[in-house]
């Protein structure tokens, strides 16, 4: 086999995805304790990113390999609305503190 593969098998072929999502979901498990499945990581993926970038569609719409934007948002939206508010909220004590007291 010529081409290069992203997740090769032991046997030299390539691994199914269902042996590549019960990897996943074991390795998780051993390392945090948490079950959970192939589909919820991906997931999880999403939300992490917009949690540190709120709004960031476009980079979970890449990161998860969805088609278009619509598709991502309608899964996404909503998730990152804590982590916006706090960043508005040093928006403006940033801005409070640059400007003079008015008496």
């Amino acid at each position: 086999m010529n081409r290069r593969l992203v997740f090769p098998g032991e046997d030299g072929g390539f691994k199914t995805p269902n042996t590549l999502s019960d990897q996943i979901s074991q390795r998780i498990d051993r390392a945090t304790g948490l079950k959970i499945t192939v589909h919820q990581f991906r997931h999880a993926a999403g939300a992490i990113v917009l949690m540190h970038q709120p709004g960031n569609y476009e980079l979970v719409r890449r990161l998860l390999g969805y088609r278009n934007i619509q598709t991502t948002t309608r899964f996404y939206c909503g998730l990152e609305t804590l982590q916006a508010s706090g960043i508005f909220g040093r928006i403006i004590r940033e801005q409070i503190e640059l400007e003079p007291e008015h008496v």
